[in-house]
This record gives C-alpha cells, sequence and structure tokens, in this order.
C-alpha cells in the first residue's frame, strides 16, 4: 500500500472512532438526563487540569508505598549471606553492641513509630481527594463537618511524635543509641512540619472557606488542592520515617553470621533476633538458643529465636 493509501485508510479509521466516541458520550449524557450546563471553558480546562494531577498523585502514592512494603518484605526474607543488607550504617556497627543495646534501640524504634502512620495520612489525602472531587462538582459530601474533625484529629497524632532527646551516657553504646535516635529523630522533624502545614492550612483556611454562609467554590477548591499536595508531602516523609524503623529494626534482629561469643546474654532481650549456622554464641547458651529457635518462615535455612523454655534462664520478653 503507498502512503497516500495509508493515510487515507488512518483517516478512515480516525473518522470512525470519532463517530463512535460521540456516540457513547451522546448516549452516556442522554442516560444522565440530558445535557448538562454549560461550563466555561476556562474552567472545565482547569478541572480537567486538576483531576489529572490528582490521579496521577494518587498512582505516585500507591506506588512509593508499595514498592517501600516490597522493600521491608525483601529485607526479611533476605538469605543468609547476602551481602547487601539494607540497615545502613547502623548495621555496620559491631554485632556485640548492636545486640547488647538492642532493647533500647527497639524502644527508641517503637517511640517514634506508634502506629502505621503511613497510612494514616494516606486515609486524611483520600479523605481531601473526596472532597476534591464534590468542590468540582460545586457540591459538599454527607457528614462534611466529622470528616474535616477527623483529618484535623489525624494529623494531631502526628504532632505527638518526640523529638530528639538527651540519652543518658551508656559506655560504648551511646554512640550507637545516639545514631539511632538522630536517625529518626531528622526524618520525624520532616513529618512533623508537614504535618503542621497541613493542619494549619486545614483549620484556618479549608474550615473558614466551608463554613461561610456562602462557600467559595473556587476558593476552597484551591485550599482543598493545596491541602492535598500537603499531605502528599506529609505521607513521603511517613513512608521516609517508616523505611528508618524499619532499619532500626533489621540492625536489632540479622545477627547472622555475627560474632556474639563475648556478650553477656544475661537479661537482654533476644525473641526475635535471626541467626544462622555462621553465627557464634557464648558457650555456655548454644544449647539454650538452639533450643529456643526455630526455622524462619521463608523456608531460606535461617533461624529465629522465639519464647525461651520454662527451664532457660535467658531473659526475653516478646
Amino acid at each position: 500500500m503507498d502512503q497516500d493509501g495509508g493515510f487515507d485508510r488512518l483517516d478512515t479509521l480516525l473518522a470512525q472512532a470519532h463517530r463512535r466516541l460521540g456516540t457513547l458520550v451522546y448516549d452516556s449524557v442522554m442516560g444522565q438526563g440530558g445535557p448538562p450546563e454549560p461550563v466555561d471553558p476556562d474552567r472545565a480546562l482547569g478541572l480537567l487540569l486538576a483531576a489529572a494531577h490528582r490521579q496521577t498523585r494518587d498512582a505516585v502514592v500507591r506506588r512509593t508505598a508499595r514498592q517501600l512494603k516490597e522493600d521491608v518484605i525483601r529485607r526479611k526474607r533476605a538469605a543468609p549471606g547476602v551481602a547487601a543488607r539494607s540497615g545502613g550504617t547502623l548495621m555496620r556497627r559491631p554485632a556485640t553492641i548492636r545486640l547488647k543495646y538492642r532493647e533500647q534501640a527497639l524502644r527508641i524504634a517503637h517511640a517514634y513509630w506508634p502506629r502505621d502512620l503511613d497510612e494514616l495520612i494516606r486515609h486524611a489525602l483520600e479523605e481531601i481527594q473526596e472532597l476534591i472531587v464534590h468542590l468540582e462538582a460545586e457540591s459538599l459530601p454527607v457528614g462534611l463537618p466529622a470528616i474535616l474533625t477527623r483529618v484535623s484529629e489525624d494529623m494531631g497524632q502526628v504532632l505527638t511524635l518526640p523529638k530528639s532527646s538527651q540519652l543518658s551516657p551508656a559506655p560504648a553504646g551511646y554512640d550507637y543509641l545516639e545514631a539511632v535516635e538522630q536517625q529518626l529523630a531528622v526524618r520525624a522533624a520532616r513529618l512533623v512540619a508537614e504535618a503542621r502545614n497541613s493542619r494549619v492550612l486545614l483549620d484556618t483556611e479549608l474550615i473558614p472557606h466551608l463554613s461561610d454562609g456562602g462557600v467559595s467554590w473556587l476558593g476552597a477548591l484551591e485550599v482543598a488542592q493545596d491541602l492535598a499536595d500537603d499531605l502528599d508531602l506529609a505521607h513521603r516523609e511517613a513512608l521516609s520515617l517508616l523505611s528508618a524503623v524499619a532499619s532500626v529494626k533489621e540492625a536489632g534482629t540479622d545477627f547472622r553470621a555475627a560474632d556474639l561469643h563475648t556478650v553477656d546474654l544475661t537479661g537482654l532481650l533476644l525473641v526475635g533476633i535471626r541467626w544462622d549456622g555462621e553465627t557464634i554464641w557464648p558457650p555456655a547458651w548454644e544449647e539454650r538458643i538452639l533450643r529456643a529457635s526455630s526455622a524462619t518462615d521463608d523456608d531460606l535455612g535461617g533461624l529465629v529465636v522465639g519464647p525461651q523454655p520454662h527451664d532457660s534462664t535467658v531473659g526475653a520478653d516478646a
């Protein structure tokens, strides 16, 4: 087929597609009660661009969250001997220090991640995105006051995250706990800042726009879109903090191929520790650790310390 014939065929296909699309649009419009009221072209374009921006952001948020969750799962299932463990600088600290101050480090991690903050912020973002859809249609969702209160309270929970504290000096382990605290505090501070910005925007601008006798649809829509952007940033910071918390937990859990023969295990938290055939325990503890351990559920040959036998002296509260 020559070039002109190819263009003719393409024109024919495009014309057919145009007719079919027109039929579908007409049927859809008439099925919803007839043509809608005319909309200003500039406003229609603005709404279209806003919708495209929102959908793109939603896709990025879901993809980022999914990738992080998969990364955390991959860490847990890493095969013994894999060099690319992802605990970062904390995993390079001596195993004896990581074990000795494991319980304190995990306690710090829990303080900075008391609940699934990423899910909390994601839900708040979804609430505001739903509000944006209503505002674009110049309507308000049912139960709007409860929605706004819930979003404000969720951001309030984020604001309760701790600030960096002064740790009590601990010989040889103080710098490790300080590194743990610093790694979490920096990310938590960024998250709190974004949550505070979101809450201020909600309480001082969006709620007043929606509480007036006559709602300013355009003004409320612009503020809601800004709030959604702020919540998106807060969600990203929450994912960053979650990654740091996972690194702390990994450094306090993964002791495969570690030399621990000089550590006094009396009173240490051992439940949940992952080890393998290359891990060296103090001779007096080898049998106890083995009896308290079981194979991991990923079938990669590693072992994990469980609740201790009743006649064991290993101190380990779950």
